[in-house]
């Protein structure tokens, strides 16, 4: 599996290919045709000494804008349908190659070749549509099998990709070997250095005691979360290369 990072990815996609993404999704030429006007005729100047000539931006969509999240998705969807790549994983009959939640993408294969051409067809395709993928924060994980097997490893751009041996994905530590150990520490650690963030606090008598209480129900809340994750019976597992 390969978890893939771009750089600055919102600010990054086209506008043309978020236009065309959402023509695509069948949006209607009416609602396309106001985004367009609102993302027509923008620029920005940098202040220096003085103030550069205006820069007409043409890329990225406007982080905090509701509608933003959902034209970066169709515009990343496009990009996906475009890929050659047919490589995946069998799930219940079905072949899945990707995971993906806005910019945070999992690329899923049984072999390396597959895993490969699955990276760079991802590579080339989002490169029209101005999306530059970062070698250097890409990352791959194998399980034990997969470690077994003779490989060359994964190389995009003329860039070997690092193979790793844990990775956070969406908060949650994902391993190899789906040890659970590790994450399990850390969410302690996590919840004990919450509560020593205002124990100063919960200790001072000069403190009010509903502003006491707020801060107990926060941590209360960390701790919570703590238990259903001992809990919990949930599992994650992957196909090897």
């Amino acid at each position: 599996m390969a978890f893939v990072d771009y750089e600055k990815a919102f600010d990054s996609i086209l506008h043309k290919a978020v236009f065309e993404a959402l023509e695509q999704h069948s949006v209607e030429e009416k609602y396309i045709n106001i985004l367009k006007e609102t993302y027509d005729g923008g620029t920005a100047q940098v202040r220096n000494e003085s103030l550069s000539r205006k820069i007409k931006i043409m890329k990225g969509v406007r982080q905090g804008d509701t509608l933003s999240p959902v034209m970066f998705t169709a515009s990343l969807e496009e990009i996906f349908r475009r890929m050659e790549a047919e490589a995946g994983i069998n799930i219940n009959g079905e072949r899945m190659n990707n995971l993906r939640f806005a910019d945070d993408i999992i690329l899923l294969a049984e072999k390396e070749e597959d895993l490969s051409k699955l990276l760079n067809d991802l590579n080339k395709e989002g490169r029209k549509d101005g999306m530059k993928m970062n070698k250097k924060k890409t990352k791959i994980m194998c399980n034990e099998i997969a470690r077994k097997r003779r490989r060359k490893g994964i190389i995009v751009d003329g860039e070997q990709l690092e193979e790793v041996d844990e990775y956070k994905y969406l908060g949650r530590l994902l391993t190899p070997g789906n040890e659970m150990a590790k994450e399990i520490d850390e969410r302690v650690t996590s919840a004990w250095k919450r509560f020593g963030q205002y124990s100063t606090f919960l200790k001072d008598q000069k403190m009010p005691m509903c502003l006491k209480r707020k801060i107990m129900n926060t941590v209360n809340s960390d701790i919570k979360k703590v238990k259903h994750f001992f809990s919990s019976r949930y599992t994650y597992t992957f196909s090897p290369f």
